[in-house]
């Protein structure tokens, strides 16, 4: 396809492993648009187990029933998938279609999920992310500018690894259960896994797991489990998956049966205790859905700022339905209002009366404090006397509304330092994004050490890419002269950055 009058739109998807769709469900990309100035308006579709095989990812692009725009589009389009490098893994031969309003066009079987998942995971799945791209350009218009937007869908997953020790394992009968509850980080019942026997007598005993889901949120689970021999060397006992429906349990066998673990107690059940390793995977909805960046290539007819600027808008910005607007008001009433406040923010000059269930709510550590008799909870004062009060502000306000207000680069330098330390991961995420889109020549040597700080490797990395393709006027600078002095180690890899990942 010509690279001239078209625009690429690139989805990541992280944790992709993790999705729990059945088939004919789909993820959809954050929403885009395209076309100035009509600003018709698309998203991307991805069916993990497909439309109709299970055994297939399904790949559509899709306009929205809610656009400006003529009635009918005729466009030419390409849906790719990438490779981590951004060479094209697989792509399919351009389509012509014409595109009205809701209605959507691609390929029912445009990948297969053995080859994606388990073939051919390195290239197609590096680091557990799938990048699809769809590259589109407007048959029969004139020269328009060339947009690339990037967008990503964060699935949130949340690990356990733990040793469970079942003891007089040789007593057991298949009447008997033994019980086992796996906790999330905020310290709630996250699942509840029962080991039974079944056979017996004339048949070999078989070793079960029930697995019950409890908290609300879980949407699929993975479950490694091992068998731990007296030299507490891992033997592979069976891996399962499964989407989670509340109220309802899933049942596993093991590898091992229990006829083979007697015959070798001496190995597997030193004194009459079987010990499993369990690795557990539980996926709980978004932790992220949105546009990351926008780069608009030469323009050669005329965009307002008013245009660009809202479209610069979505980096920072969540969808918001009309339900969650009345929702975000009501939250931030009551905070306004200072009804039934519970605990303060304690800064320098100030107290911020806020609510413990709030906060426990958005932040693990927030629920940690809350959780136990720590003096904070004693006190009802929480200390921050290391925050700004517009910093605390702010990060109150996205605590209860999920809304960032107008950013400058300081603030959210400090709101990303703030997010870090209290685990909040949705608004380190948005701060992480407004500072990859604001990058300067005298901000970008900031940047880089903020970024390595945090261990923050997709900031770090979209930094030092910056600092390299402006190395020319970045590289004189009195920012990275000091830079160099005070951290070389950090000057040194960014330096060679190119050189290392090849």
């Amino acid at each position: 396809m010509a690279r001239k009058n078209y625009y690429s739109v690139t989805w990541a998807i992280n944790n992709f492993s993790y999705c729990w769709h059945k088939k004919d469900e789909a993820i959809t990309s954050p929403i885009f648009s395209i076309f100035i100035p009509e600003e018709t308006k698309w998203k991307l579709l991805l069916f993990p187990r497909g439309t109709k095989n299970g055994n297939e990812i399904a790949y559509f692009l899709y306009r929205e029933q809610d656009c400006n725009g003529a009635e009918n589009i005729e466009i030419e389009y390409h849906l790719e998938t990438l490779n981590a490098d951004g060479s094209i893994l697989q792509e399919n031969s351009a389509i012509e279609h014409t595109f009205c309003k809701n209605r959507r066009w691609g390929y029912p079987e445009f990948l297969n999920r053995n080859l994606v998942l388990k073939k051919c995971r390195v290239r197609y799945l590096p680091d557990d992310i799938l990048t699809m791209r769809c590259r589109i350009k407007r048959l029969a218009q004139k020269s328009v500018e060339i947009r690339q937007i990037f967008t990503r869908t964060i699935i949130k997953v949340e690990w356990r690894s733990l040793l469970w020790t079942i003891q007089e394992f040789s007593s057991l009968t298949t009447d008997q259960k033994k019980s086992l509850v796996i906790k999330s980080a905020p310290d709630e019942e996250l699942i509840k896994i029962d080991l039974f026997l079944t056979g017996g007598q004339c048949f070999e005993e078989k070793i079960n797991l029930n697995i019950y889901p409890i908290d609300r949120c879980m949407k699929f689970f993975t479950l490694q489990t091992f068998l731990l021999d007296v030299e507490e060397i891992q033997v592979d006992s069976g891996k399962y998956e499964n989407r989670c429906e509340h109220g309802e349990f899933s049942t596993f066998p093991l590898t091992f049966s229990r006829n083979k673990l007697m015959t070798d107690g001496e190995i597997f059940l030193p004194n009459d205790v079987l010990s499993l390793r369990l690795e557990l995977a539980v996926s709980t909805g978004f932790s992220f859905e949105g546009v990351t960046k926008i780069d608009f290539g030469t323009i050669s007819h005329e965009i307002t700022n008013e245009v660009r600027d809202n479209w610069l808008k979505y980096s920072v910005e969540e969808k918001v339905t009309e339900n969650s607007c009345a929702l975000i008001n009501d939250l931030m009433s009551l905070y306004k209002d200072q009804s039934l406040c519970d605990v303060k923010l304690q800064t320098k000059t100030n107290a911020f009366p806020v609510h413990t269930t709030i906060l426990s709510a958005r932040s693990p550590v927030f629920r940690a404090m809350f959780s136990t008799d720590m003096k904070e909870k004693l006190n009802g004062l929480v200390d921050v006397s290391d925050l700004d009060d517009e910093t605390v502000h702010q990060l109150i306000v996205f605590l209860y509304t999920n809304k960032l207000e107008e950013l400058k680069w300081e603030d959210a330098v400090r709101l990303y330092e703030a997010a870090d330390k209290y685990a909040i991961t949705s608004l380190k995420d948005r701060c992480s994004l407004f500072l990859k889109g604001s990058l300067n020549l005298k901000n970008a040597c900031g940047a880089l050490i903020l970024s390595d700080l945090h261990h923050d490797k997709g900031l770090k990395s979209s930094v030092q890419d910056y600092i390299l393709k402006n190395a020319k006027e970045i590289f004189k600078s009195e920012e990275w002269q000091l830079l160099a002095d005070t951290n070389s180690k950090l000057a040194l890899e960014t330096t060679l950055r190119n050189w290392t990942e090849e």
